[in-house]
């Protein structure tokens, strides 16, 4: 108890909520682990959160972020440089659904999709190509996240996390 008789009070506070403070940003920040590129050749690489992996409702959600090689517009003309896409996935059925997309560029939300609260109709079979399988095998055979109501910590967003674009990752 010596050590602490030294520093105030005010000091011992501050330093403990700055280490909980970076304990809490430890354990629930976003783990990206890299998917690869989709088979059609888009110029992107996409990532899988697997602080984000959930079971809702007999459902495996998960949240994927494309970041882009180069920024390009959309159908819409909206300048993007990655999207965040929240997937459902029936694994029993090998089924999926998109819950949302939101476009960013350069860190700011730029736009999102409508409302798919309607998204278990639009359950689609899962493609066969190897992409689709790997994204399915990450939702559905990964650990649940211990916490994924605390979503990711500031900074570490999907419009803001630094990962490469050309598949090296700066995880």
């Amino acid at each position: 108890m010596m050590f602490f008789s030294r520093r105030s009070p005010a000091a011992y506070l501050a330093g403990i909520l700055a280490s909980m403070t970076l304990l809490a940003q430890t354990c629930y920040a976003a783990r990206w682990q890299e998917i690869g590129q989709r088979d059609t050749g888009s110029a992107g690489v996409v990532y899988v959160d697997l602080d984000s992996v959930r079971e809702e409702g007999g459902y495996r959600i998960a949240l994927f972020l494309t970041i882009y090689a180069a920024a390009a517009a959309n159908v819409h003309s909206i300048k993007l440089d990655r999207i965040s896409q929240e997937t459902a996935f029936d694994c029993a059925r090998r089924t999926f659904a998109l819950l949302y997309t939101i476009g960013y560029f350069e860190g700011k939300e730029v736009g999102k999709s409508s409302d798919k609260s309607n998204w278990k109709d639009a359950l689609k079979a899962l493609p066969q190509d190897g992409f689709s399988q790997h994204a399915y095998d990450m939702a559905c055979n990964s650990p649940l996240a211990s916490h994924p109501e605390d979503g990711v910590s500031l900074g570490d967003t999907p419009g803001s996390v630094k990962l490469s674009a050309s598949g090296a990752g700066d995880h």
